[in-house]
């Protein structure tokens, strides 16, 4: 039996790697995500770098503060105006780079300054904002007749900074872990989804038929599920390339030596199980699919399975060790992707909080692996209608 499941692995791999499309898509991915991610900041800039001309009416005498303390970096052109606010807002109107702001004793009463914008659009004027609230507090201040050594004691910043008594000083030992155990989700969801568009595509072209007449079902099930699996591995493998150089190269990050921990092989073992456990189920609804476009409702719930452990994000990151987060190392089909977070963030892990989970999931793979094949032997000979949910529990029962 495995044996004939190897031959169907070997075959589903060899299929994908011979498609251009796919080995173009392995390549194109990290591209595609650096441009995602770079293009919305480039387009952001193209605007930014025009700057916002702020028009002050300034009553209170605090127009010098305001132009000796504006940097360059808040992107803004300040400007003294004397004229009437009418003559001023038909100055602006329709220009979304231009805007006033009037300083005057309401605004020191209220302890609120509006900045108006003539046009549409809300330009980023958070530097801009906190400049003015700066200048309007030691306004205030010296109007009660404090000194100007008080004031600056009183209003320089404290920096509060954030330790932990486990995790190393080092950000990139936290980060680089958390981002390669992404990585291994994001290609559990992609091979998942490729075992089912496999089994979807075979019952639509009827070669399950030709390939049933070679192996059984269960040898076929396993097959595309090792054979994705792999598939899997050769991108993961392939995007860590791109990541480790680039890291490499533009942060100077030794990625190596942070994926290097103790907690690797752990990591491992609950995406491979969190594999095979989508894998199983995925394959199983792929069988009962005439077509991608004819899916039921019920069936196209079933493919967000995958997407549970974003629910735990999250609590997760903000308490690998909280109590959302050992109920997620339990919780179904969320477990394999809580557990990497886990593993990635946390350092106080006990021997018990990683072995009951694995047990755990490997229980219930090993149940999904069996129902999901008394559904898949059934169903991808099913032609002419998707079996209800009645059905498939009929299936599961027999």
């Amino acid at each position: 039996m495995w044996r004939d499941s190897l031959k169907v692995a070997r075959f589903e791999a060899l299929k994908m790697l011979k498609n251009k499309s796919f080995l173009i898509s392995i390549l194109l991915t990290p591209i595609i995500m650096v441009a995602f991610g770079g293009i919305p900041t480039l387009l952001q800039r193209i605007d930014a770098d025009q700057p916002f001309r702020l028009f002050v009416v300034d009553e209170l005498g605090v127009y010098a503060a305001l132009e000796t303390l504006a940097s360059p970096e808040l992107n803004v052109e300040l400007a003294p105006f004397t004229g009437t606010l009418s003559s001023l807002k038909e100055k602006i109107t329709g220009e979304s780079t231009m805007g006033f702001v009037v300083l005057d004793q309401t605004a020191l009463i209220t302890r609120t300054a509006t900045i108006t914008i003539g046009g549409d659009g809300m330009p980023e004027l958070t530097g801009v904002s906190a400049l003015l609230s700066a200048v309007l507090r030691h306004r205030a201040l010296e109007v009660h007749g404090v000194s100007a050594e008080v004031m600056g004691l009183a209003l320089a910043p404290f920096h509060i900074a954030t330790v932990s008594l486990t995790q190393p000083d080092d950000m990139f030992a936290r980060i680089v872990p958390m981002v390669f155990g992404g990585l291994i989700l994001m290609a559990v969801f992609i091979t998942g989804m490729m075992t089912l568009q496999s089994a979807v595509t075979e019952k639509k072209d009827r070669m399950a038929e030709i390939l049933l007449s070679s192996v059984s079902p269960d040898s076929l099930m396993q097959g595309k599920i090792i054979g994705n699996c792999l598939l899997g591995i050769v991108q993961v493998g392939t995007w860590l390339v791109f990541g480790i150089a680039a890291a490499q190269y533009y942060y100077n990050v030794p990625v190596l030596d942070h994926l290097a921990t103790p907690h690797l092989p752990l990591i491992l073992f609950f995406a491979l199980g969190g594999y095979l456990l989508y894998a199983a189920v995925l394959v199983a609804m792929g069988a009962t699919i005439e077509d991608m476009a004819a899916a039921t409702n019920f069936q196209s719930m079933v493919f967000m399975v995958p997407m549970m452990p974003v629910l735990f994000i999250g609590p997760v990151i903000a308490n690998p060790n909280g109590l959302v987060a050992q109920i997620g190392s339990y919780f179904p089909f969320a477990a394999p992707g809580v557990m990497v977070m886990r593993l990635a963030l946390s350092t106080t892990l006990s021997a018990v909080d990683i072995i009951l989970p694995a047990v755990v999931l490997v229980a219930l793979t090993g149940l999904m692996m069996k129902l999901a094949g008394k559904i898949f032997r059934t169903a991808m000979l099913m032609y002419g209608k998707s079996p209800t949910p009645t059905e498939m529990w009929r299936w599961i029962r027999q």
